[in-house]
């Protein structure tokens, strides 16, 4: 998600943009461990911490030697020619960037975390001193990679890095507009079930529970994010209509669908992954956070954002506990974001130095 807003962000500016995928492209191999970990996501996200270890002593990706594919990443940067390369992922930082560097000396190699901030899923491999610039969302992103050996000099915040429409989210008769055009009430308050890229939910259950529940707590209508599981859309869709509290089932939404569903939700359900979570404190949107089968290591550096903000988050363990939280109040944060992602002036000040 970051990497493709970014090369929105950067193609707006009339400039030329590629996104490149290392690791699914490079081998079979390197799939397979990317297929595990949206299957563990999946299936048992407490397992993650295990697997978490290994990519942590590994060190798979932090040599030229042992790296698989690297032909065919030397083979992508003769075709394009990039003069600047933004990592998203936190086992591109080394091997790739010497590959790149050597390639060409003068090459900018930059490093963009998304995770909000220190915890024990902050992983060694995002920081690497021989890099230009180490950027993230927020000061205690930049914090934690100045703990772990990042120069000071290198380090700069570069705000949220999401879709454009996220920047433009004032227009609430829109929002109206394109809620409507999805089914919803724009008027009644509603619940959002929130997924992630890979599609990892537990919508029906969540539903089932909310519908069970002796009292709905005026919430009379559910959106459920489903992405693209098609099987949990189709066992959602086969319950529309027929409960007391509406049910609305969502394939992949467009950035201001989605935009637009967060700025007015009363409350999200979801997994506290970067890039969902990243969209509601875009949004200011009251969150509820899906711990159904534990947390993912990466997912702690997410939560420990919210306690440094708020005090506290609000969870689920299981499915059947979300009636009763719907009366306690809901934490939110709001970041207020600027006409377009501070990363894209910072990226621009690079170019120029070349």
């Amino acid at each position: 998600m970051r990497a493709f807003a970014l090369k929105h962000w950067w193609k707006e500016l009339g400039l030329v943009a590629e996104v490149y995928h290392p690791l699914e492209s490079a081998s079979a191999l390197y799939r397979f461990g990317t297929e595990l970990y949206n299957f563990i996501q999946k299936k048992a996200p407490w397992a993650h911490q295990y697997y978490f270890w290994f990519l942590e002593h590994a060190n798979l990706h932090r040599g030229t030697k042992t790296l698989i594919g690297k032909r065919k990443f030397h083979d992508f940067l003769v075709k394009f020619k990039p003069n600047i390369i933004v990592s998203v992922h936190a086992h591109l930082n080394h091997a790739y960037l010497e590959i790149a560097q050597t390639h060409n000396p003068d090459l900018k190699f930059v490093i963009y975390c998304g995770e909000f901030a220190d915890g024990d899923g902050f992983s060694r491999h995002w920081v690497n001193p021989k890099a230009d610039l180490f950027t993230g969302p927020f000061g205690s992103t930049c914090s934690a990679a100045e703990k772990y050996g990042m120069p000071k000099s290198k380090i700069k915040t570069g705000g949220l890095l999401l879709r454009k429409a996220f920047y433009e989210n004032n227009n609430f008769e829109k929002a109206d507009e394109l809620l409507k055009s999805m089914g919803i009430n724009p008027s009644e308050k509603y619940i959002l079930l929130g997924t992630g890229a890979n599609g990892t939910n537990n919508h029906h259950l969540i539903y089932k529970g909310l519908v069970a529940s002796p009292k709905s707590h005026g919430y009379n209508q559910v959106v459920a994010l489903c992405g693209k599981n098609d099987s949990t859309l189709k066992q959602l869709r086969e319950h529309e209509g027929e409960n007391k509290i509406k049910l609305i089932a969502l394939p992949v939404v467009n950035e201001e669908r989605m935009a637009a569903l967060l700025s007015k939700a009363s409350c999200l359900v979801a997994r506290p992954g970067a890039g969902l979570s990243a969209e509601a404190i875009a949004m200011g949107t009251p969150v509820i956070f899906n711990l159904c089968g534990g947390v993912m290591p990466q997912e702690t550096n997410n939560l420990n954002y919210w306690i440094l903000k708020k005090g506290n988050y609000l969870s689920i363990q299981s499915p059947q506990d979300l009636p009763l939280l719907l009366l306690e109040e809901m934490p939110s944060l709001r970041e207020v974001l600027p006409r377009q992602p501070p990363l894209i002036e910072i990226l621009q000040s690079l170019a120029k130095d070349d």
